[in-house]
């Protein structure tokens, strides 16, 4: 059987076209890839592409729960914004953000057919662009306890946990806070 998309207006054969219940003939009026290239465009806005993080916040895979509305998480990225601009929260702080990496916002979807979101197969994520993620990984996604940082970043976080952290920074002003006088003493008779 074909069916013609009411998008791009082309005759096509029915796999072409999504699944859908709620229509008569149980199919999409589009074809999948005018789908797909609405769904790419869509999310290459910031309203879109914060919607598709946060639907993925939500997603019934996930272990941990989101506890807000996506209004909500849109005023939380507006107030990041007031703070950081485009850039990753993480960093030294809002008082140097030129140490802080800007973030992106790109779909990387072409409308391929039969492919998620429109991801080519074999596609990498994409390092700069904005990532949710929970400042203690042990608590569940609220408002109080997220963060924007870049893809990159987050990977790089997610295999160390809160409680790692705090041993690092413990163990380090040990080695170089406490030990500051030994070690300068130390220079010192190097140099005589």
């Amino acid at each position: 059987m074909k069916k013609k998309c009411t998008k791009c207006g082309e005759v096509k054969p029915l796999t072409l076209f999504p699944n859908d219940k709620s229509k008569k003939d149980g199919h999409h009026p589009w074809c999948k890839k005018c789908t797909n290239d609405v769904t790419t465009k869509r999310r290459n806005t910031e309203r879109g592409y914060l919607k598709m993080r946060y639907d993925s916040l939500n997603g019934e895979q996930r272990k941990s729960k989101c506890f807000f509305t996506f209004d909500e998480f849109l005023a939380a990225f507006e107030k990041h914004k007031s703070i950081y601009g485009m850039k990753s929260a993480w960093g030294p702080g809002p008082d140097r953000l030129e140490e802080h990496l800007p973030m992106t916002m790109i779909q990387e979807g072409k409308g391929r057919l039969g492919r998620r979101g429109g991801m080519i197969k074999g596609s990498k994520r994409i390092l700069s662009n904005l990532s949710v993620d929970r400042l203690d990984p042990n608590l569940e996604y609220t408002l109080q306890n997220i963060i924007f940082i870049r893809n990159d970043e987050n990977s790089r976080k997610k295999n160390t946990t809160y409680e790692d952290c705090k041993i690092q920074i413990r163990l380090h002003e040990e080695r170089f806070m406490k030990d500051k006088k030994i070690i300068s003493r130390d220079i010192t008779s190097l140099k005589t």
